[in-house]
């Protein structure tokens, strides 16, 4: 196997701060490869945000008359 040279190494997410990546380092470590670096491996949880079902099923519609506005080009 061969060693890598710095140009080669993928810089890790750093929680907290912006991360930024240039699409050429990307396309040169290979989109796969950068993906498995830098990509949480286990699910993210979402949290109960304490919503109701009424609230819920509002934000459901909204969020279905939006997509449907956007389909006619609203």
């Amino acid at each position: 196997m061969r060693q890598e040279t710095l140009a080669d190494e993928i810089p890790p997410m750093r929680p907290g701060r912006l991360n930024l990546y240039s699409p050429d380092d990307i396309k040169r470590w290979g989109v796969e490869r950068f993906l498995d670096t830098v990509c949480r491996k286990e699910p993210l949880e979402i949290p109960d945000l304490g919503f109701t079902e009424e609230e819920n099923r509002a934000m459901d519609e909204i969020l279905r008359q939006e997509r449907e506005a956007s389909a006619r080009g609203l």
